[in-house]
């Protein structure tokens, strides 16, 4: 069900491969196991964040290419900077990392908020089994996704619901409001080439191309920057608080892992940006 052609595939070389098990912390690739996959996603969601920094910069300079949808730069910002990306580029770093240490691994697209397709998986199938490891959601745990059968994964609070449903899986995603679960339906398999395109459609739309949002994991919880509102969810419930734009800087930087001259670019660009739009004509 979740299979797609190889040759859509975009890879990294054996030796990019190695060099991330090194950078995620492992001496060794995890086995193709669940346990083994269920150590890869843990340590994803833990040392990797979902944000949309380089993003931010790369559609003030109006790049040619949104930066991070190909996996082998992906890694080398991640590595050089911290910096993850939004669904497309980092379910197609986080697939070919997992294609390359020897997982059945496939791209796959979804629609958050259930509308149409505005997002992408990955979902690995172990001994028949299918996987949800979703780079944005940062559930900490695989998700099964067996046909007929719902399940849920609690990392801690931080609690993911699957579904089976007559037209595609539907995930429900814990938010900072208790009282609001954000649906996202999976659909089916696609390419590097789809997500490439999808992700040239998000320049000028989405929720990730005005302001910082980021995500990251610790060890008893979930992390959830966006804009100035910093959100935690754990096993104590959620919380939320304002920051100011210094706070949500040293955040970026101390919690979320990214360089401190990154941070300060897209903060003169956002500064830059707010410039413009009170002042047009200086």
């Amino acid at each position: 069900m979740w299979k797609i052609v190889p040759m859509s595939i975009k890879p990294l070389t054996p030796t990019r491969v190695a060099e991330v098990t090194k950078l995620l912390g492992f001496s060794a690739p995890p086995p193709a196991t669940v346990d083994g996959l269920t150590e890869v996603y843990d340590t994803w969601c833990r040392r990797v964040p979902f944000d949309n920094v380089r993003k931010l910069v790369g559609l003030h300079f109006k790049m040619p290419e949104l930066p991070g949808i190909d996996p082998a730069d992906f890694f080398a910002a991640w590595q050089f900077t911290g910096a993850g990306s939004t669904c497309w580029g980092s379910n197609n770093a986080l697939h070919a990392y997992l294609l390359g240490i020897g997982f059945d691994a496939a791209l796959i697209s979804a629609s958050m908020f259930d509308v149409d397709i505005n997002h992408g998986t990955t979902v690995v199938t172990i001994e028949d089994v299918p996987w949800m490891v979703d780079t944005s959601v940062h559930n900490g745990l695989p998700v099964p996704l067996v046909e007929g059968q719902a399940a849920s994964v609690d990392y801690h609070g931080y609690v993911t619901v699957a579904r089976p449903d007559p037209a595609g899986w539907l995930i429900d995603i814990p938010t900072p409001d208790p009282s609001f679960r954000l649906p996202c339906r999976i659909h089916g398999p696609m390419d590097h080439p789809f997500t490439l395109e999808a992700n040239e459609k998000s320049r000028d739309s989405g929720p990730f191309s005005n302001a910082i949002m980021a995500g990251i994991n610790d060890d008893t919880g979930v992390w959830m920057l966006k804009d100035n509102s910093l959100a935690r969810i754990d096993a104590t419930g959620s919380s939320s608080q304002a920051l100011t734009n210094a706070e949500v800087d040293e955040f970026l930087v101390r919690t979320a892992g990214l360089s401190q001259p990154l941070v300060g670019e897209v903060r003169a660009v956002l500064d830059f940006q707010l410039e413009q739009a009170e002042y047009p004509d200086s």
